[in-house]
């Protein structure tokens, strides 16, 4: 007798994929209704040319100095961390906090610096092209440093031990671990470009224009989703094209990882200008954490202080609680259909999930233009126009990072405690409830954590998708931003980083903590 397939892997990846990918689904089925009904014309719009094309290179080039600079910072601090005693080396990680930091905060924090710096050295302030740069380089220098440090460290230590017995230390970085993390690091370069490559918040802020603003500013001035998708035709072949390389390049690196394991059995000793470089990066790296917090507490406690700044915004500081809350608990079983899937699935994983992971990767504006594409129908008023809008586009866009955290959770456990499992359970269900879900605890509350956080500040599609009458403190924040740094504004960015550094450290120390339980132990 046949065995029939087991359909529920299919079935968690059609919920998994609905949720993430329906935004992206109903602007492709609303462009091909558009175009069978004579909107041919609308397909020009996908080919930048004239202003368009100007503004795509000025984002190509802006995004590219973004992803150097993070990057070379990011080998530069990796490097500089394997020198620091055991007691310290934990400190390494705690760039992951600031990853969901919304970039608007240090675009204050950073202009205010510049304003004081330019008057008291008389100097005109820098081109808003190069403070756009600045700032977006330190808001995703987080993201550079984990993923250098991530990178590095997959570099099997036996090689290094022994490149080290004929080479110096300076040498064996440069023709030893950094070819064989070479594409790791690549994968990583390639995120942080098609990050900034989508975000529009910094340059608008300084009076740069970007591609991804233009997309919004075409929906705006059109209120044709249509013409919107079709105008961001070139950022979707960029991000797709980068998702696909990055996988391409982690299936091309030469080490197994092996993550928080330290390639030198001894700390390197650098020279004198490396060690300099070093120096100078970890400094940034310092400035980048302190300078905002230190500018935002100046700034808000020179005016009314924290009590008459929170007061007016009470409202919208209950409305985006309640939407990253929400949104972080549906992003849980939403990650746990797709671990489910790649567990129980070996065939045609990665075309799967290149297309699932996509959203992470698409222009923030498209997001919610899709959403009002796919909601705006008088069928559909119980949802659309209301606090669930917001919550759709937070989990379309990160719900698929909740997924990858519990995904790497999974990866990094001992595949024995699977098996034991198997032998001593008698049902599946006892194994997912008594072993799998203790187990992957870490996970679920790191990503739970990150999607918070990340909701907190999520601004490209919530300013479209918010409902009338509403607000959150990131749409409020981002308002006030436009009519120059006060100590309202300053009040209001200061509490929003407080509740991202307590969401994402919650994240960072759970999933450090029951990791050294769980993970699998350090290699010789």
């Amino acid at each position: 007798m046949t065995k029939s397939p087991d359909l529920r892997p299919i079935a968690r990846l059609i919920i998994f994929g609905a949720v993430v990918l329906s935004p992206l689904l109903a602007l492709v089925i609303a462009c091909c209704v558009s175009l069978l009904q004579g909107h041919a014309d609308w397909l020009l719009l996908a080919l930048p040319t004239g202003r368009r094309l100007s503004l795509l290179l000025r984002s190509l080039g802006l995004s590219a100095g973004v992803a150097l600079i993070d990057m070379v910072l990011g080998i530069l601090i990796a490097c500089a961390s394997w020198g620091w005693d055991r007691r310290w080396a934990w400190m390494r990680w705690l760039p992951l906090v600031l990853i969901a930091l919304p970039p608007y905060i240090h675009a204050l924090a950073w202009s205010a610096i510049v304003q004081q710096l330019s008057a008291l050295l008389d100097v005109p302030q820098p081109d808003g092209l190069l403070l756009s740069l600045w700032v977006m380089a330190m808001a995703l220098l987080p993201v550079g440093i984990g993923l250098a440090l991530l990178s590095l460290e997959t570099v099997a230590r036996p090689l290094v031990d022994a490149a080290r017995t004929r080479q110096d230390d300076l040498t064996v970085l440069w023709r030893v671990i950094l070819p064989l993390a070479g594409p790791l690091l690549a994968a990583g370069a390639g995120l942080i470009f098609v990050l900034s490559l989508m975000d529009y918040s910094v340059p608008s802020l300084f009076g740069v224009n970007v591609y991804a603003l233009e997309i919004f500013a075409e929906f705006s001035a059109s209120n044709q989703p249509v013409r919107a998708f079709l105008l961001s035709m070139p950022l979707l072949v960029l991000a797709a094209g980068g998702l696909f390389a990055g996988q391409v390049l982690l299936r091309h690196a030469a080490q197994v990882p092996v993550w928080g394991v330290s390639p030198w059995s001894t700390p390197p000793r650098w020279e004198n200008g490396f060690a300099l470089c070093q120096s100078i990066a970890v400094a940034l790296w310092g400035a980048q954490v302190l300078i905002p917090l230190i500018v935002l507490v100046k700034l808000t406690f020179s005016g009314d202080g924290w009590v008459g700044t929170l007061g007016p915004a009470v409202r919208e500081f209950s409305f985006s609680f309640g939407v990253a809350a929400a949104t972080a608990l549906l992003s849980l079983p939403l990650g746990w259909l797709a671990l489910e899937f790649f567990t129980h699935r070996s065939r045609h994983h990665a075309a799967i999930g290149w297309l699932l992971f996509l959203p992470v990767a698409l222009p923030a504006p498209l997001v919610g233009i899709g959403l009002v594409a796919l909601w705006n129908h008088p069928s559909f008023d119980g949802i659309y126009a209301t606090a669930w809008m917001p919550v759709l586009a937070a989990l379309a866009r990160f719900a698929p990072l909740a997924a990858l955290v519990l995904l790497a959770q999974s990866r990094q456990l001992d595949p024995l405690l699977w098996d034991a499992a198997r032998i001593f359970q008698a049902r599946d269900r006892q194994t997912t409830w008594r072993v799998r879900l203790p187990l992957l605890l870490p996970g679920l509350l790191a990503g739970a954590s990150l999607v918070f956080a990340l909701t907190l500040g999520e601004l490209g599609a919530t300013l479209i998708v918010a409902p009338p009458g509403q607000s959150t403190l990131t749409l409020r924040i981002y308002n006030y931003l436009h009519y120059g740094a006060s100590d309202v504004v300053a009040g209001l960015c200061l509490a929003m980083l407080l509740l991202t550094l307590a969401a994402g450290g919650l994240g960072v120390f759970s999933l450090a903590t029951w990791s050294r339980r769980t993970s699998l132990p350090e290699q010789p």
